[in-house]
């Protein structure tokens, strides 16, 4: 299974939202790493066929998505960032409208929406009118939606956003469950989401894709870009204006900086063995 992105170009106007992206998938969870406008959702609704590309190119096992049309759709489960739920159905109504939407046989479908909203933990709520939702769990459904009919390819825009910790690590053990026999892509600005559970990282930016690795070999190439110092309370605003900054944390009584870059100060410790991909996104994609 292979889903290929062939200098995948969209253009609004003047306006670049993503430059000929080449990217191939196979089976496993890529996590896509990159600030608002750097062009995640854009390659997401191409992939989707929510908005018509430019140019480009996409394929699935060597056939345009475009040719393929409802068979791709069928193997294809999306969660959009927005909101989009019907406010006057229910957690159950809602699952069981998208699965008639998906041709999935009835019988099928009731074991899958059962299943379903006990893994997004809305199973005692399933009578419950969406529009009383919290915005958590409206996300949950959106994810519930996404998964029926068992798609090879899921597409996740922030499924995670307004979840509570605890039902965060919920869902995202179950994304990473799901992984074997599908590609899974996973855009999310909560960047310990994607480094437990993703095989390779896509970063982007500004339309470009940047970089694609594994989350281990991504840290392991800033090993001597992150220091952590001694900061005094009122250097604090001129050190953010000379380096790049990370968290501002107290310890021992003092205030320390975490600082990521090629020019880092004189003085502090390099920290190989406690880096993580938010050290990753600074040093790459950090302005």
């Amino acid at each position: 299974m292979e889903l290929q992105l062939i200098d995948l170009t969209k253009k609004y106007g003047s306006f670049t939202a993503l430059d000929r992206v080449n990217i191939t998938f196979t089976e496993g969870i890529y996590g896509i790493l990159g600030a608002n406008g750097a062009g995640k959702s854009t390659m997401m609704n191409l992939l989707t066929d929510n908005i018509s590309r430019t140019d480009g190119k996409i394929l699935f096992d060597g056939v345009d998505i475009l040719k393929l049309g409802r068979d791709f759709r069928r193997i294809l489960g999306y969660m959009p960032q927005e909101q989009g739920c019907y406010a006057h159905m229910t957690a159950a109504t809602f699952l069981s409208y998208m699965a008639d939407l998906k041709s999935i046989p009835k019988k099928r479908a009731k074991a899958e929406i059962e299943k379903l909203l006990q893994i997004t933990n809305l199973y005692d709520v399933r009578h419950k009118k969406l529009g009383g939702y919290s915005g958590g769990m409206k996300q949950r459904v959106l994810l519930a939606q996404a998964l029926l009919g068992d798609p090879k390819i899921v597409i996740l825009d922030e499924p995670t956003a307004g979840l509570d910790p605890k039902e965060r690590i919920r869902i995202r053990n179950f994304i990473s469950s799901l992984s074997s026999g599908r590609i899974i892509l996973l855009a999310t600005h909560i960047v310990s989401d994607i480094e437990s559970i993703s095989d390779q990282i896509i970063m982007m930016k500004r339309g470009r894709v940047v970089g694609v690795d594994t989350p281990e070999n991504l840290t392991d190439s800033v090993a001597d870009k992150v220091k952590e110092t001694v900061c005094r309370p009122d250097e604090l605003e001129s050190v953010r204006e000379r380096y790049r900054v990370g968290n501002v944390f107290r310890r021992g009584g003092e205030t320390w900086v975490r600082v990521v870059g090629d020019e880092l100060p004189d003085g502090g410790r390099f920290v190989p063995d406690h880096l993580s991909l938010e050290d990753v996104y600074l040093y790459y994609l950090g302005e």
